[in-house]
């Protein structure tokens, strides 16, 4: 047998013969490493499924808002600002290369619809008729808005789901007359279900939509728009279109070089940013809290196996006296040291993973499991076993051998 064999060997049954210090040593990397690996898997989950978030409201859109201020996502309450108006979204289309459609967009929230002894409140919305194509939608049931209900400003409305079932749970909503701020609208069509946004706070299945005319002259009688969206030719123009829509803009609002602009232009990239921004946040803090329990569970090892020299140190000298040499001794406690990491690596990552996947199961996060946290569990582990398994390690092999066997600590 090998010496490389007979240490392992050693290490094997050192390790069984303790199993309960063994399993204290175990349970503070335990967590770190469950804490970690279940904050690698949610936050694979929760890029992956904002990417495809973005992606399904499309990589071909340009949107601008009304008022100078970064809006990445949905405002939160309505915010009445007047600086978009239809003539906004004509020169867009008119002037700008590169640009395949546009809709202007208002939207107001409060809205009641009723449905006989039924209601909701919701936000509603009114757009042009190639407004479906421009952010990706389509309807479920019935038909999206026409060019003659712009024409005519047709009191005709299109369900969100959610909207749909609470007030037709049992279906058949086409063709059905509702009261929306008590005026009769003919349900037109109902959504396909579509979720949140990007960022998980506008839910797309809570609201209807209207003819951009019928709100603008009627149901909200305003002529702002809160927006205007655009669909672009090529995905690969759309910075170059967003800055082209700065640019007319600026010259159409009077507004001159060094003050604030009255609009803000988003691109697809900057929603993806900022919703991996806004995840990345809790992600970062526990992250800082895995780290912790890591350190303080190498501590633990550390501590214990640094203890556990004096009670074993007529073990070491006779080792030494048979034969094995001050290296042999310090390879032993280090291998120790790493096989205890990857013990409570090993649960943790288990743990971690397990827990992660039923959060997502759940619906409570997003969770997707890779080989990314099992190799990253088994680096931290091998680190904190290495780093903290020295000192220990240099202490067993200092141990006098002479007087361990006559019985005196080391």
């Amino acid at each position: 047998m090998s010496r490389s064999q007979r240490i392992a060997r050693d290490v094997l049954s050192s390790l069984a013969a303790q199993r309960s210090r063994v399993l204290l040593m175990m349970l503070g990397l335990a967590v770190g490493v469950g804490v970690l690996s279940a904050v690698i898997v949610m936050g694979q989950g929760t890029r992956e499924r904002i990417l495809g978030l973005v992606e399904r409201h499309g990589l071909d859109l340009v949107m601008v808002r009304a008022g100078g201020d970064v809006q990445v996502f949905a405002p939160q309450a309505d915010r009445g600002l007047a600086s978009l108006l239809e003539g906004d979204a004509r020169a867009i289309e008119a002037e700008v290369p590169y640009v395949d459609l546009v809709s202007g967009v208002q939207n107001l929230r409060g809205i009641s619809v009723v449905y006989e002894d039924r209601s909701v409140v919701t936000r509603a919305f009114g757009v042009e008729p190639n407004w479906l194509a421009i952010r990706h939608r389509d309807v479920a049931e019935g038909a999206f808005l026409s060019e003659s209900d712009m024409a005519a400003m047709a009191r005709v409305v299109v369900l969100g789901v959610k909207v749909a079932r609470t007030l037709f749970p049992d279906g058949g909503a086409i063709g059905r007359t509702v009261r929306v701020n008590n005026d009769p609208y003919v349900v037109k069509g109902v959504f396909i279900e579509l979720g949140t946004d990007a960022a998980g706070i506008d839910d797309w299945d809570d609201r209807i939509v209207v003819p951009l005319t019928t709100s603008a002259r009627r149901l909200f009688n305003r002529p702002y728009l809160e927006q205007i969206v655009v669909r672009v030719t090529d995905v690969q123009r759309v910075p170059e279109t967003a800055e082209r829509i700065r640019e007319l803009l600026t010259v159409r609002h009077g507004i001159a070089p060094g003050q604030p602009r009255d609009f803000f232009v988003r691109e697809p990239d900057d929603v993806e940013g900022a919703a991996l921004e806004t995840a990345s946040t809790l992600s970062a803090l526990l992250l800082a809290v895995s780290l912790v329990a890591l350190v303080a569970g190498g501590l633990v090892i550390m501590n214990v196996m640094v203890a556990s020299v004096s009670q074993r140190s007529r073990e070491i000298g006779l080792r030494r006296a048979m034969g094995a040499r001050m290296s042999d001794i310090s390879r032993q406690f280090l291998l120790e040291s790493v096989f205890v990491a990857l013990g409570g690596g090993a649960v943790g990552v288990v743990a971690g993973t397990a827990i992660a996947a039923v959060l997502g199961a759940a619906g409570i996060a997003s969770s997707r499991i890779t080989w990314v946290p099992f190799g990253v569990a088994l680096v931290a582990c091998v680190a904190v076993g290495l780093v903290c398994g020295i000192h220990p390690a240099r202490k067993a092999a200092r141990v006098d051998p002479a007087a361990s066997l006559r019985g005196r600590a080391a």
